[in-house]
């Protein structure tokens, strides 16, 4: 990002840049919010030492009045600007808004430092001085919670010491030149040591920024790292669905569920009759796109809440919760044969498939999910045993 420390110049480049400025956005906006109570707990202290000093009273008023509606002002600015509305909005947008923000915020810094100028010329110089040292540790105050904001804290400080040194030369009559001369090297001298070090604070800031950001990337690549490979070793490569270890820790974990709750769930195991024809004679990438049509034409004919699995080659497993009973689960398994019997066209090639089923429903047929399992293929091998085969047609 070009003129990576002046927020306003700053003109992202690419997502990461984007982001950053953003974070910068919110988190400059977020403890500016906090900052106004400060400043008006500020200017009522101000206040307070004016009126015991015995400041004109009407100016000293207005310069109150001024200070409160400005604060107010950005108070409400900053109120408005949420994370929501940030990420929303363009970054031209943005910073249009935070240059009028950084605008109000130099008028207020005008204000504190003009009140100097209403302080009596004969107040006591060590009132003077406890004043001169209340704006500069406002402005220290200010610098350190706007770091990521170099404008405001720079212009800030500008504004209020320039104007408290201007102060202090016009009291050339109530004090020395010993001491202008004194404050008119100090003021300039302490000006360049707080910018630098304020400069080495910002930098450090926003790359405790750019670091949260790329850590906070860097985790949500690990997580859907480890999502991805958590679904490809619990799902079929070829047709998406469900494989056996997928099964398995899904089985297990509805068979807990049907002990503890006393309730029943099935198993419908389906093999693919005369299937290894279909590769010898036509290869496997007309093997591999019988298989998907099966896998999607399981997946159309279950539930949602049905677990439909490639077991292995040309064998599918569904595990069927919350089974009303054996005559539920066989109208079920024959609605898949139905469904699986039907005609499809596989690149000009007309295909007409049968499916040998096997079912096993809980706790009749097993009590655990390898019984069923058991159970299910053993019956699945029994009917294609028993029923003629078709042998697609090319």
């Amino acid at each position: 990002m070009k003129n990576k420390l002046l927020l306003l110049l700053s003109t992202p480049n690419g997502d990461f840049e984007t982001h950053l400025f953003i974070a910068r956005l919110e988190r400059y906006f977020k403890q500016s919010k906090k900052n106004s109570p400060l400043l008006l707990f500020a200017s009522l202290v101000l206040f307070s030492h004016q009126l015991y000093l015995e400041s004109p009273l009407w100016p000293l008023i207005a310069w109150q009045c001024l200070l409160v509606l400005f604060t107010a002002i950005i108070y409400c600015i900053d109120h408005q600007q949420q994370s929501s509305a940030i990420i929303e909005c363009h970054y031209k947008i943005l910073r249009k808004r935070l240059f009028y923000r950084l605008v109000y915020g130099l008028i207020v810094a005008a204000l504190f430092g003009a009140s100097t100028f209403l302080i009596p010329t004969d107040a006591p110089f060590d009132h003077l001085a406890i004043y001169y040292i209340f704006l500069i540790c406002l402005f220290a105050i200010i610098l350190i919670s706007n770091v990521i904001f170099p404008e405001y804290y720079f212009g800030y400080g500008f504004v209020v010491i320039t104007l408290v040194y201007l102060h202090t030369l016009s009291q050339t009559g109530s004090h020395s030149e010993g001491f202008i001369i004194i404050a008119s090297l100090v003021y300039p001298i302490g000006a360049i040591i707080m910018t630098i070090k304020a400069t080495e604070m910002s930098k450090r800031a926003i790359n405790e920024v750019a670091l949260g950001l790329i850590l906070k990337k860097q985790m949500t690549e690990m997580l859907e790292l480890q999502q991805v490979i958590k679904y490809q070793s619990e799902h079929d490569q070829l047709t998406g669905l469900a494989n056996r270890r997928k099964f398995e820790n899904c089985a297990y974990d509805v068979e807990n569920n049907a002990k503890s709750k006393q309730v029943s769930f099935g198993i419908v195991y389906i093999d693919l009759d005369k299937f290894k024809p279909i590769n010898d004679k036509y290869g496997h990438a007309y093997g591999d796109k019988v298989l998907q049509e099966m896998a999607e034409r399981l997946n159309k004919c279950s539930r949602d809440t049905d677990l439909v699995c490639r077991m292995g080659g040309d064998e599918f497993c569904i595990l069927i919760k919350d089974v009303d009973g054996t005559q539920h689960l066989e109208q079920q398994s024959f609605a898949i044969e139905q469904r699986l019997k039907q005609s499809f066209i596989v690149e000009d090639v007309n295909f007409n498939l049968s499916a040998s089923i096997g079912t096993a429903i809980y706790p009749e047929d097993g009590l655990t999910v390898d019984e069923l399992v058991s159970h299910a293929d053993h019956n699945m091998y029994r009917n294609k045993q028993q029923k003629l085969t078709v042998v697609p047609s090319g």
